[in-house]
């Protein structure tokens, strides 16, 4: 099974991802079929360029002259209507353009109706959509996976004047996705990057288990301090056939730190006190593991969870309250159940359960996990006398085969 990966490091956007599917080897004429089966009046050039010292394609696309600057969302959706493109692709796109347009919609507090494209009077929305769900049919794709995706900071001058980065629309479309912030300033998912690529992915997170044949490189017209390239890998895929059977969800994921000591000679007394003062400055979790030294002196692992920016205020408390005088650290992904929490009644009164869940490729849920929540539990039982056992189980039962909460 062909899998292909979106190496999103840099974001993703139309062009880009045009771009790195000619890098990738999809001819150019394919792009132009779609052009002329939308009928419009664009033309597309793939070009050679070098990013950092990495070469890649572009894609430029050009209108002839004499168009409207910008066009409805209606009057897109009348070109894809009346366009000759085979209908598993015509139905991606349109499907696509009313998620972009309701997130502009969303985004601005408009009717979809209202909705305008500016970019080329919005047909290069047309050829980067359609263009991408063709690119991905000649490859022979059966599946699409993605990185997390990069999200930057600062503006960005719209029709609607400056807006923050990243847009309104973008981030109604990201809805689940999983995203981590980086120290650039700049656009680096656009909307219909954002929208091709949850429209595409399965799934998110690190490669899957494929062996990987050939890569293409995408580029986008900015200057960043790293490679503003989209990298494509295209593979077979690896996974069991029962594995591939079943639907890919996506789960909610993201970057921290490990922090990491071992000491021999702290007063265990301290402990408690040096997980408070760690917890106060911010670390996600602190766990104290005991472990065998070395001339077998029995010590303990400090291992601290840390978003990605508390690495030296957290490592200055350690240093601080223990008797540690070094640490080592690394970053680690996460991938987590989205979570969310209803209220069942129970003969001890009310008690909040917490939900696990996954989405689905088409954006429903998949409840996996569910677990009453401690301190109610606790809080009941010293009200009614009762074990907490018995709450916790009266809790779960009234749980089972509860209605999901809306979507």
């Amino acid at each position: 099974m062909k899998v292909l990966y979106l190496d999103c490091f840099s974001g993703i956007s139309g062009d880009m991802l045009l771009a790195a599917l000619i890098d990738l080897g999809v001819p150019l004429s394919v792009f132009e079929e779609v052009i002329a089966q939308l009928g419009i009046p664009v033309e597309i050039k793939g070009t050679a360029v070098y990013k950092k010292g990495i070469r890649a394609s572009r894609a430029v696309l050009a209108e002839q002259a004499g168009q409207p600057v910008e066009r409805s969302y209606h009057q897109l959706q009348e070109i894809v209507t009346r366009s000759s493109l085979p209908p598993q692709i015509s139905t991606k796109v349109e499907g696509a353009l009313l998620r972009l347009a309701q997130a502009e919609a969303e985004a601005h507090g408009v009717e979809v109706e209202k909705v305008h494209f500016h970019e080329l009077g919005g047909l290069d929305t047309l050829v980067d959509l359609a263009g991408a769900f063709a690119g991905v049919s000649y490859l022979g794709v059966e599946q699409v996976c993605a990185s997390p995706l990069p999200l930057a900071r600062g503006t960005i001058m719209t029709q609607h004047g400056l807006l923050p980065l990243p847009t309104p629309a973008t981030l109604n479309l990201l809805k689940g996705a999983p995203t981590y912030g980086v120290s650039i300033e700049g656009e680096l998912v656009t909307p219909t990057g954002a929208v091709l690529v949850t429209t595409l992915a399965g799934s998110f997170g690190p490669p899957p288990a494929a062996r990987w044949e050939k890569f293409g490189y995408g580029a986008g017209t900015k200057e960043l301090p790293q490679p503003n390239l989209l990298r494509l890998w295209l593979g077979e895929s690896l996974a069991h056939k029962e594995d591939r059977d079943l639907p890919a969800l996506a789960f909610d994921q993201d970057l921290v730190l490990v922090l990491e000591t071992q000491v021999d000679d702290v007063n265990p007394e301290f402990l408690p006190y040096l997980r408070m003062q760690l917890e106060k400055e911010g670390a996600i979790d602190v766990a104290f593991i005991p472990t065998m030294m070395k001339k077998g002196r029995p010590g303990i692992i400090v291992s601290i969870l840390s978003p990605p920016d508390r690495l030296s205020s957290l490592a200055r408390i350690l240093f601080r309250e223990s008797t540690a005088i070094g640490l080592r650290w690394y970053q680690a992904g996460r991938i987590k159940l989205f979570r969310t929490s209803v209220e069942v009644e129970t003969p001890f009164g009310s008690i909040p359960v917490k939900l696990g869940y996954a989405l689905r490729p088409d954006g429903s849920r998949e409840y996996l996990n569910l677990a009453p929540e401690y301190e109610a539990c606790a809080r009941r039982a010293l009200e009614t006398g009762r074990s907490i056992k018995e709450v916790y189980r009266a809790a779960l039962k009234a749980a089972d085969g509860l209605e999901p909460p809306a979507e």
